[in-house]
């Protein structure tokens, strides 16, 4: 039993000849004729008989040909499948991402991303840079955004990014009265540093205020600039924060504003050393880059090439 039987078998049996049958695949009737009594050796029994010069399946013929439709209902489904993959309709993408970008625009990205893509599943999963790092390393995950610079021994970067930091603060505050921050507007202001992870964007604000002779009070400290966006919504101070987050901070009802001298915030995409990148990667990365042009500039970084001053 081969396809070109079951092919030919399956073409007699919906055009109800072996002449009818013929047509339908291009090739002589001797041909089917051939190929019906192989598969009838093959089975070991007719599957067709011959009644007042018309063709009919017997009952075996009959209950062979279900099995028939199912495996070419497969196939078909199969098919579409390979098409869909074609055009990037369906698949699987698992992104892990640093927390900054995982809880504030990623998710939006992701659900704009899966608009036009219903049967494509996705995995969005937080982690620290090194965590993500590893992840991605090790092909658990298909993509990566990280904090830059890492090290890139066992990964492959994709596009990255120089965007600049804001400053955060409630609605209330008074610095909401002015266009943008400088150091000399937050001496002895109440503050939430960032920490831990964040320490090349600490060490830069920790300088700028050194440089400008100024020391805001910063009593609460967290690792997590969306941590910290939630305390200055509580009143807890002013922050500096990445500004994917600042912008979900005043999406909450908060305000923000630049600062002046700019801060840096420096990330990029990922993938696995030993393997290239899926197009739905690509794709989503795409997104991505749309969304975020139509928040603030956006300008490209050479992740070898990481001004750590």
């Amino acid at each position: 039993m081969n396809a070109k039987q079951l092919n030919a078998f399956r073409a007699v049996m919906l055009s109800g000849s072996m002449v009818g049958a013929a047509k339908m695949l291009f090739v002589s009737q001797p041909a089917i004729t051939r190929l019906i009594k192989d598969l009838e050796d093959s089975c070991g029994f007719e599957l067709f008989e011959r009644r007042n010069g018309r063709l009919f399946a017997t009952p075996e013929g009959h209950a062979l040909y279900q099995e028939v439709k199912r495996h070419f209902l497969g196939l078909d489904n199969l098919a579409q499948m390979a098409a869909q993959i074609r055009m990037n309709k369906t698949g699987r993408l698992r992104v892990a991402s640093m927390p900054a970008l995982a809880h504030s625009i990623l998710p939006s990205t992701l659900s704009r991303f899966l608009r036009d893509r219903p049967d494509v599943s996705m995995t969005l999963t937080p982690g620290s840079t090194l965590e993500v790092a590893k992840l991605v390393a090790a092909q658990q995950f298909d993509l990566g955004v990280v904090m830059l610079p890492i090290d890139s021994s066992d990964v492959r970067f994709g596009p990255c990014f120089r965007v600049d930091c804001r400053v955060v603060m409630p609605n209330d505050h008074p610095l909401t009265a002015l266009d943008q921050i400088e150091p000399i507007h937050l001496d002895d202001q109440p503050f939430v540093a960032i920490g831990h992870e964040n320490t090349l964007t600490r060490y830069r604000i920790d300088a700028t205020f050194a440089a400008a002779g100024i020391r805001p009070r910063a009593d609460l400290e967290t690792p997590l600039y969306i941590t910290a966006q939630a305390l200055v919504r509580e009143g807890q101070g002013v922050s500096i924060i990445d500004p994917y987050t600042a912008n979900l901070f005043e999406q909450q009802g908060g305000s923000s504003r630049p600062f002046n001298p700019a801060i840096p915030f420096y990330f990029g995409f990922i993938f696995p050393l030993h393997r290239q990148p899926s197009t739905l990667a690509e794709q989503f990365i795409e997104v991505f880059i749309e969304q975020s042009k139509s928040l603030f500039p956006l300008h490209p970084a050479d992740p070898d090439h990481i001004d750590l001053r």
